[in-house]
């Protein structure tokens, strides 16, 4: 048994709410009230309190149900090591997350418990999402479909997967299994969670339904600490890389799948990256026991990516895109596209060159 499961004394709910707060008081009264108002209603609201220096823990301690429990910090912990906590003091055998500035709707908890006990494989479900402004305007959705480990792989290499934590309801043992939340990779240790029980064989999926609005504001962690999370993103996903295909330069595979502008600066080899892509299919064809058909989805999807990637690099006037990018080209199998692009590319540069003449010598009258 993991070293973080504490094991808790009397009946056990099915799901446990895991919801931290810290100076949310503002909001964290209609987060409590969209899990009370839950169809579901098999489910213990753990509010984990981080010495929040406000009234937050006291507002959800005034609903007076005993459904919730509130679970104090003798310190303040942050939020990683505030939710292992609740991963410890859960008693439920899923936990559903929750931020304090976030609202369910009343069917989440339903939906995502139907779908978890008709898919034993799999470990974690989210919801699609409704983006709401303070005033509950909706500015934008997360709409991105999660259906099978083609999707889950995909969608891990593009660094899109369209598992909002605040939407997830997840399998407690295989999470602690995994070690929990990697309190070293603060800001995004959702993701890299997400990514290890991936590779642990285990299956991730999205509920095709809004279950969650989440609200945006300028007060938010990923708002506040933008760097950090971008920085510590970028290295989690390298080590899923290494971990997929440990012979292949998973720094060059990154910036393939992610930052696609800063290839071309750092690219000067383009069958380098073209045998890391070949190590890249191959070792996720085993780590993830494809079938014959799943293997040729995702290479299927991942020569598109590549070939796009490689018809549009024109754009960054990079000195290397016109020696590398053939090769990318031919195994994108982006013939067409790419000829096109290469064939203007020097004309574009000329353009470019003309203009930049005239910019120095200044306008004629």
């Amino acid at each position: 048994m993991s070293a973080l499961v504490d094991v808790g004394s009397g009946l056990s709910p099915r799901v446990s709410v895991l919801l931290p707060v810290y100076g949310g008081a503002a909001h964290v009264g209609a987060a409590v009230e969209s899990v009370l108002a839950q169809t579901f209603a098999d489910f213990e609201l753990l509010v984990l309190d981080d010495c929040s220096p406000d009234e937050s823990a006291a507002i959800a301690e005034g609903f007076g149900d005993e459904r919730i429990r509130v679970v104090r910090n003798e310190r303040n912990l942050g939020q990683v090591a505030t939710l292992n906590r609740g991963l410890r003091k859960a008693r439920g055998e899923l936990v559903a997350r929750l931020d304090q500035d976030d609202v369910c709707l009343p069917r989440r908890l339903e939906r995502q418990v139907a779908l978890l006990d008709a898919e034993p494989a799999v470990a974690v479900v989210g919801a699609w999402v409704d983006v709401v402004d303070e005033s509950g305007r909706v500015v934008d959705t997360l709409r991105t479909p999660l259906d099978g480990v083609v999707d889950a792989v995909f969608l891990t290499l593009r660094d899109r997967l369209p598992l909002a934590h605040p939407s997830v309801t997840l399998r407690r043992e295989p999470a602690l299994a995994a070690g929990g939340y990697d309190e070293s990779v603060r800001y995004c240790e959702d993701m890299d969670l997400w990514r290890r029980l991936l590779l642990a064989g285990h299956g991730l999926r999205v509920v095709r339904e809004p279950l969650l609005r989440y609200l945006v504001h300028g007060g938010q962690q990923s708002s506040r600490h933008a760097e950090e999370q971008r920085a510590n993103n970028e290295a989690a996903l390298e080590r899923f890389l290494a971990a997929v295909a440990p012979e292949a330069d998973a720094r060059l595979l990154r910036l393939l799948f992610t930052r696609e502008l800063d290839l071309w600066r750092e690219l000067d080899d383009g069958g380098r990256l073209v045998r890391s892509l070949e190590l890249l299919l191959d070792g996720a064809a085993a780590r993830f026991g494809l079938a014959p058909a799943e293997r040729d989805d995702l290479e299927r999807r991942v020569r598109a990516h590549v070939a796009r990637v490689a018809a549009a690099g024109w754009r960054t006037g990079s000195v290397h895109w016109r020696r590398v990018a053939p090769a990318l080209a031919r195994f994108g199998g982006g013939g067409v596209r790419f000829a096109a692009a290469y064939a203007a590319s020097p004309a574009l540069a000329l353009a470019r060159a003309s203009l930049g003449r005239r910019s120095a010598g200044g306008e004629r009258a």
